[in-house]
């Protein structure tokens, strides 16, 4: 029974010792926390919020809709101002612009082939081998 009483105690000791430190180097840690910490904390906790019965009440000349009469002579300054610029002219003729792209772009493209299927079997299984480079794992099993 000493013989076992002796190493217990002493590893308890030892464990009590060592959680003890622990316990201290994280209050040090939390002591030299940086200031924003301590409120980081409390976001986290929910602390710090008003409660519903503390929300404040609007002031009559402050109720949504009163400010909107202002937002609105700006939003017609900022058009006015967007539609002086050159660039937000819109174009004369959209659709014409369209097809002279497309004719463009398809006499780019006459020396092509129109078919899609283009290569061969041979040229597609050449380009496959081409770019099928076995894997490490692939060569270890070879060689086995």
């Amino acid at each position: 029974m000493k013989n076992t009483a002796i190493p217990l105690m002493s590893v308890s000791i030892l464990l009590l010792a060592g959680c003890t430190n622990s316990f201290a180097q994280v209050r040090d840690a939390v002591n030299q926390a940086p200031e924003w910490y301590g409120e980081r904390r409390a976001e986290i906790r929910g602390e710090g919020y008003p409660k519903l019965y503390e929300v404040p009440e609007l002031a009559a000349d402050q109720m949504p809709g009163k400010t909107l009469p202002v937002s609105a002579g700006r939003v017609q300054v900022l058009q006015a101002m967007f539609d002086g610029n050159e660039r937000a002219a819109p174009p004369a003729d959209a659709a014409a612009e369209m097809a002279a792209l497309l004719q463009r772009v398809d006499a780019d493209f006459a020396g092509f082939p129109a078919d899609p299927g283009f290569l061969t079997q041979e040229e597609i299984m050449a380009i496959e081998a081409a770019f099928n480079v076995p894997r490490v794992t692939e060569g270890l099993k070879v060689h086995r």
